[in-house]
């Protein structure tokens, strides 16, 4: 695809007569365009990607900006040499406090080409959105930290009151990887002297028909806790079939799970959240809210929410089969069937006490119910004026009297890593969209390139705000 340039978006607007202001706006929309539209296309998957591509293009934007190589520090694992990561710090010269991290992964889910309308690992803009592998999760809001950071550096008039760092990281979405973010901070802790954190985990809720309602803060977030359910018998020859049969039983195991229904826990925010979001969504589903808002324990309310995947994510722990691994030859039975289970667990409920419920759900001491990888869990940061302030000036002037709610991740982030190391951590992207519509994971992934646009007016606002 032709790149366009910044000094060409910068003629283009001159040539229509456009005031200064819009023509710095049209350039910067160029620049930023022309980083997603790089870190879009260069697959960083964990089957047949680069993280490091990623890191490396980004590394020589950074230098190209005016950044001295000491403030660069590209983080490679040993063993891992496609899970690079990046560290960039804009130095204050009056630094009076601890700075400002601005966190971003990019690495992103598989995606077959077979089975995507269009080519995953190519940016195309079609309709009003930006179709691609990682447009929404998360190379959008990386792409706006990356072009944030080279534009101060290269202006060099922002003379902040604290460092800005960014991390660009490896490895947040796959189970199997070193995190990157993980990793800096066991190795590299140094390079995150910083008094809070932004990072993804939240955006804004559009009406049906396009309209801003609600402008979301992530404030804490589940564990993605792997569990796999096993079960394992000695086999023999398919002519000889017998009722205790691996496959049959662990598959008997997993249809016990998909009626598991966990304990509800409404927490504070996302209590707030519905308190909030209720009489802005109105009908059967903003109703509800309103009513759990009062009193959570109102059974005809969570019946409503809980038949929506959306909200029912965020009233309790979910566990659903993802995989399934059985035999080792069509012409024999099997010795051994696995199960793996995606398990969503609420904040204060540890990975052990979900295993618990799992086996007493079986109640089959033949499946074995194992925990992949504990993850520790964390809490929600606290939502301060100095946080809240500078969001909700900068949101006026972007979205004017659209609300402003705290959610709580259904999905897990690299943030909690970084609150359990003690740097408060805020989902925060303003990038607009219907609930459902990106697809993040799945097929044909894609973002408004509104809302893309609106997040780097917004995110530009804020950061500005924090540093002034």
């Amino acid at each position: 695809m032709r790149k366009t340039s910044l000094a060409f978006a910068a003629v283009v607007a001159a040539s229509l007569g456009l005031p200064a202001a819009a023509q710095t706006s049209e350039a910067n929309r160029a620049a930023l365009r022309e980083i997603f539209e790089e870190m879009v296309e260069i697959d960083s998957s964990p089957t047949t990607g680069s993280c490091t591509k990623v890191v490396r293009a980004a590394e020589t934007r950074l230098l190209a900006a005016g950044y001295a190589p000491e403030d660069l520090q590209v983080i490679i694992p040993p063993d891992r040499p496609d899970d690079g990561n990046i560290v960039a710090t804009l130095r204050s010269s009056r630094a009076t406090k601890k700075g400002v991290l601005l966190v971003g992964h990019i690495d992103v889910v598989d995606a077959r080409r077979e089975d995507w309308e269009r080519d995953p690992f190519t940016l195309i803009e079609e309709n009003g959105f930006f179709f691609g592998r990682g447009t929404a999760d998360m190379k959008g809001q990386a792409s706006v930290w990356l072009e944030l950071m080279t534009r101060f550096k290269r202006e060099g008039n922002l003379r902040p009151s604290r460092d800005i760092v960014m991390a660009l990281t490896c490895g947040e979405e796959t189970s199997n990887r070193v995190n990157g973010i993980d990793y800096i901070l066991n190795n590299h802790r140094n390079l995150f002297d910083a008094a809070f954190a932004l990072n993804e985990g939240a955006g804004g809720l559009l009406s049906d028909d396009g309209r801003p309602l609600v402008l979301q803060v992530q404030a804490g977030e589940k564990i993605h806790q792997v569990y796999t359910l096993e079960v394992t018998n000695p086999g023999g020859h398919s002519s000889r079939p017998t009722p205790d049969n691996a496959i049959y039983r662990v598959v008997a195991a997993a249809d016990k799970v998909s009626k598991l229904s966990f304990p509800v826990q409404l927490t504070p925010v996302v209590r707030e959240y519905f308190r909030i979001t209720g009489p802005i969504l109105g009908g059967g589903v903003g109703a509800a809210m309103s009513i759990l808002a009062r009193f959570p324990e109102d059974a005809a309310a969570l019946r409503v929410l809980m038949a929506d995947p959306t909200y029912n994510a965020s009233l309790h722990t979910t566990c659903v089969a993802t995989q399934l691994e059985a035999g080792h030859a069509p012409n024999a039975l099997p010795q051994r069937a696995t199960v793996t289970l995606s398990c969503r667990v609420m904040q204060g409920t540890t990975p052990e006490q979900v295993q618990e419920t799992l086996e007493a759900a079986i109640n089959d001491p033949e499946v074995k119910v194992a925990i992949v990888r504990r993850r520790d869990g964390s809490s929600a940061p606290p939502l301060t004026d100095e946080i809240m302030g500078p969001i909700k000036a900068q949101a006026a002037k972007v979205w004017p009297e659209v609300p402003i709610a705290p959610v709580m991740a259904a999905g897990a982030t690299d943030g909690r890593f970084l609150m359990n190391a003690g740097i408060p951590t805020y989902g925060l992207s303003g990038m607009f969209a219907k609930s459902g519509e990106t697809n993040a994971h799945g097929l044909n992934e894609k973002l408004r390139v509104r809302s893309l646009y609106e997040s780097q007016q917004f995110l530009e606002g804020v950061v500005r705000a924090f540093v002034k």
